[in-house]
């Protein structure tokens, strides 16, 4: 390649307590070039990126930037050689505005003083939205903003620091087709401008639509370097978990859904936010429920699950009304959440793997207020092992696991209190390909165990390839129900966006 590269890996080896999460990894990063980072959950690719950008140091092993053999004990000092990062879990403050969002630290003063120039940073602000097609007031409080506007607030903060290197991890997980599109525009406006650009992602298709090469790594190990176009998506799969997969997605068998109604809702209503939702669940049964984002699903569930309040309407469990005023009263019934955002409402990161496990069966399990520890460490380790999770031991803490792997835990938290209702919101975002096989194989053993899921997911082909019957929402209302027999994708985006008849 004629053009010197941005950064250069040469023998990074970097290990934690108990693990190896990078072993003699070489790799370089060219400008004007998107380097896709692939591997699964655990591979070694957020240790890899969090050393180009200074918050971990290697063990060993050389890092140069532009030449320059570097060693950042932290993320300033790697953002003053011109290295930024977008993280896959959202890091911006949800009590300033857009803009104070963006140029929080590098605040534009007024001249002569030390007071911020708010309208010169507003206006600096708008036009990075406006030059990345981002339809967002550079005054509005995040707080205001759903998800995939606060990551395009990410977005926009990372290209307005002019870095020579951006590193975006997962940047599309919150984010509609559309906002995808928006996205690979900035992308290229970046390579036109010779910036390098490291791509974390899980979706396949969407790494061959924006990458040059790629690398992939399994078990903290580089095991294969090469042009995006000269190998196939099944060879990224086979590389990347190291066998050929003879299957993708579970659905479960027809017989598997009964009669029964687990659950039914008629004309839920939260002003403002959804309205007049009627829809049933039967038992064993996996109910997709598609749509684009701001159409309400998410707010539909935790209303169910009683974590936000309804205006009206009527829920019934296994053919009760209930009103429940609380998730406490959602889970004695049998019914369990599995969130949009994991970390921040699923799991307690400072608590341990075994912890978070037990957490919604601990009074099942308790005597006179004493948790039993022997139940709590036995079923911890069952999981740990039924759903691959990859953590050292069951006394791990939950933050220092990959994302794929947090998740994991939240599915086993429901699992283990015997939930007859799961609802899964987003249950694969971030998740590699051989994980996301195994919980669609969970879900499918869940359900023809009796149980019965309500999934929601913004990836129409995990919709089609694990549901049973497709519900799809349009601003805040029920636009069809689809029966998941030769569904295809334009069926569901029909009635899911604004045009359809």
């Amino acid at each position: 390649m004629g053009q010197k590269p941005i950064v250069e890996l040469s023998n990074i080896n970097k290990s934690f307590p108990g693990v190896k999460a990078l072993s003699d990894i070489s790799v370089d990063f060219y400008p004007g070039e998107v380097h896709v980072l692939l591997g699964e959950n655990g591979a070694g690719k957020s240790t890899l990126i969090k050393i180009i950008s200074g918050v971990y140091q290697t063990d060993s092993g050389s890092l140069k930037v532009n030449g320059e053999e570097v060693r950042f004990m932290n993320t300033r000092e790697g953002l003053a050689h011109g290295i930024s990062v977008i993280h896959q879990e959202l890091s911006v403050i949800p009590d300033l505005t857009v803009a104070e969002n963006i140029f929080l630290g590098r605040e534009p003063k007024i001249r002569g003083t030390n007071l911020i120039d708010k309208k010169a940073m507003n206006q600096k602000t708008q036009e990075i939205l406006d030059s990345i097609g981002v339809k967002i007031n550079a005054k509005a409080m995040i707080r205001r903003l759903n998800n995939a506007d606060r990551q395009m607030v990410e977005i926009a903060r990372a290209v307005s620091q002019d870095s020579s290197l951006v590193i975006m991890d997962e940047p599309t997980s919150s984010l509609s087709n559309k906002e995808v599109d928006a996205l690979f525009t900035v992308i290229n406006k970046l390579k036109t401008n010779n910036v390098a650009v490291i791509y974390i992602s899980h979706r396949l298709k969407e790494i061959t639509a924006i990458g040059d090469r790629i690398s992939i790594l399994r078990d903290g190990q580089l095991i294969k370097t090469a042009l995006l176009s000269e190998i196939s998506e099944d060879d990224m799969i086979t590389l990347m978990v190291g066998r050929q997969m003879t299957q993708f997605y579970y659905r479960p068998e027809k017989d598997a859904v009964k009669d029964e109604v687990v659950l039914k809702v008629e004309n839920l209503t939260r002003s403002g936010v959804f309205e007049d939702v009627s829809f049933e669940l039967r038992k064993g049964e996996i109910l997709g429920v598609a749509g684009l984002i701001g159409a309400g699903r998410t707010e539909v569930m935790r209303a169910i699950f009683g974590a936000d309040k309804l205006d009206g309407g009527k829920c019934y469990v296994f053919g009760k009304e209930v009103h429940f005023e609380s998730p406490r009263q959602a889970i004695k019934a049998g019914i369990g959440l599995i969130p949009e955002d994991r970390r921040g409402q699923g799991l307690l990161l400072q608590k341990s793997v075994k912890e978070n496990t037990s957490l919604a069966s601990l009074y099942a399990n308790s005597t006179r207020g004493v948790i039993d520890r022997k139940w709590e460490t036995d079923v911890a380790r069952d999981y740990i092992k039924r759903l691959h999770t990859k953590t050292p031991d069951e006394n791990a803490r939950t933050k220092n696991l990959s994302g794929g792997n947090q998740q994991k835990v939240v599915i086993a938290k429901w699992l283990v209190a015997k939930s007859k209702i799961l609802i899964m919101d987003e249950p694969t975002r971030g998740i590699d390909v051989n994980a996301k096989a195994e919980i669609y194989a969970l879900m499918k053993e869940f359900v023809e165990n009796g149980g019965s899921i309500i999934m929601v997911s913004s990836e129409m082909p995990e919709v089609i390839g694990v549901s049973t019957r497709i519900m799809i929402m349009r601003e805040g209302h029920v636009s069809g129900t689809l029966d998941n027999t030769n569904v295809a994708e334009k069926d569901i985006m029909k009635l899911a966006s604004l045009n359809a008849g």
